[in-house]
């Protein structure tokens, strides 16, 4: 018996070895650092981190640019709300909340929503999947529910009040809940949920984009008043501690959570779009537009930019943080450079790709800026010319309609300014300043005439004869 037993386990564990080397061997790691390391510098990104993990071990782990430790915290942005959902189904599952409940339940509705009767209608999954009908830039206060109630409708609002229900079901605050659930736990030791750990564990300076050019600057750490949370985008850890994180749903929870509540997380979801590829569990994305399922979430602050995939059929986690926001170009392109760790095919990033972008964008501003700026430069020579009513005609819509157009610019998109500030400020600087530039030659323009038409001419000084 002893003996078959030995072979038995011999031969198991020489198919396990077989199969397993061959996985790795048909991943090309070698050839893929080389590639990150390209688009790093294509990309000009000042640096990054990644790692991939199977369900026992790290695979492949490099970091690029000036992040110089896989253990160096990055802020892994809406990332936040798979902990955020991980900590509600750890709740779940001790009998401390039901997901079909309302939130009014747990907590003072009127302290977070507008109508405080909304508290009622809306129940702590809705907030999980998006499909509470908050909207996507409302706040803590004047949260609503709106004609969006019960279709998916992406709102930090929702992961801000399910911080909140953590706080009040567990009476512990939500950086320690954390702490005490997940990141002691895992021996996640790089990971924090405030900005003093996040700092102490040594958070990597985080970069802001202008005019193409990553400048180092402090991002915007949300208060209790912010649009977002820490409990919705603003938790920092290391890649090396997201990799632990994500063996943790490659290994049935660890103990941690169960197979069941991670199945829900994953798969209990609502489409996001009319595609039938993309759909939304509970604080993961679902996609079918690779060539089997993937499991999902992007992540992005002002200044920090991430994304997480884990593919079960393969037990493959796979996850990249970086430490800048260059939302209008690089950012555009940074699913593609995960491709080949996807195993998907990957397009081929031009040398020259960041500079034509940055270029054509900047060329675009610059319009923008000078045809605000010439009025101002001919000003003299509008001053000398007749002012006829066309003239005036003119002036209405150049000094009055365009400002309003171009401070209005960001609503085309269904995105108020006030976020346009925060992920895009070159933008947000070009169009403040140039209707700014327009209303004041306006504004000048005005004066003058009504000095001109409606002031009595000044007295010429009488001539003293000798």
């Amino acid at each position: 018996m002893k003996r078959t037993l030995a072979l038995i386990l011999a031969v198991t564990f020489g198919i396990w070895a077989c199969v397993a080397s061959k996985a790795e061997a048909g991943t090309d790691y070698p050839e893929i650092r080389r590639q990150l390391a390209e688009d790093v510098k294509k990309l000009r990104i000042p640096g990054m981190a990644v790692v991939v993990v199977d369900s026992e071990k790290v695979l492949f782990a490099e970091t690029f640019g000036d992040c110089e430790s896989i253990d160096t915290p990055f802020i892994i942005g809406s990332i936040s709300k798979s902990f955020t959902a991980l900590s509600i189904m750890k709740l779940a599952e001790e009998g401390k909340i039901n997901l079909d409940a309302p939130i009014a339940d747990y907590l003072d509705a009127a302290s977070y929503l507008k109508n405080p009767s909304d508290g009622e209608k809306i129940t702590v999954k809705q907030l999980l999947n998006h499909t509470s009908g908050l909207g996507a830039y409302q706040r803590f206060g004047d949260a609503k529910i709106t004609e969006a109630y019960g279709k998916y409708q992406y709102a930090n609002v929702n992961y801000g009040i399910l911080g909140k229900i953590i706080e009040t079901v567990s009476g512990e605050i939500y950086a320690d809940f954390l702490d005490r659930i997940i990141f002691k736990p895992l021996r996640m030791n790089h990971s924090a949920a405030t900005l003093e750990k996040s700092k102490e564990n040594g958070l990597i300076k985080g970069y802001r984009n202008y005019f193409g050019i990553p400048v180092p600057g402090e991002l915007d750490y949300p208060n209790e008043n912010s649009w977002s949370t820490v409990p919705a985008g603003y938790i920092s850890a290391s890649a090396a501690d997201m990799g632990k994180y994500m063996q943790l749903y490659l290994n049935r929870g660890m103990r941690i959570i169960s197979q069941s509540s991670i199945d829900a997380m994953f798969y209990d979801s609502v489409p996001q779009d009319e595609s039938g590829f993309n759909f939304y569990g509970l604080g993961w994305m679902r996609s079918n537009q690779y060539s089997r399922p993937v499991i999902m979430h992007a992540g992005l602050v002002e200044n920090y930019a991430a994304n997480i995939f884990i593919i079960p059929s393969e037990g493959l986690g796979i996850v990249f943080l970086i430490n800048m926001n260059d939302y209008l170009v690089a950012n555009r392109l940074l699913e593609n450079i995960s491709m080949p760790l996807l195993g998907e095919p990957k397009r081929e990033i031009p040398n020259d790709a960041y500079f034509k972008f940055h270029l054509f964008t900047n060329l675009i501003y610059l319009g923008i800026f000078i045809i605000s700026l010439i009025p101002a430069l001919f000003i003299g020579r509008w001053k000398r010319k007749r002012k006829t009513k066309i003239d005036l005609l003119y002036d209405i819509p150049l000094h009055i309609v365009l400002p309003l157009v171009l401070l209005a610019t960001p609503y085309c998109f269904g995105v108020p300014p006030w976020v346009v500030w925060r992920f895009v400020k070159d933008l947000s600087a070009v169009l403040i300043v140039s209707a700014t530039i327009l209303l004041a030659t306006g504004t000048y323009k005005l004066i003058f005439i009504h000095k001109e038409r409606f002031l009595p001419a000044a007295r010429p000084e009488e001539t003293i004869h000798t």
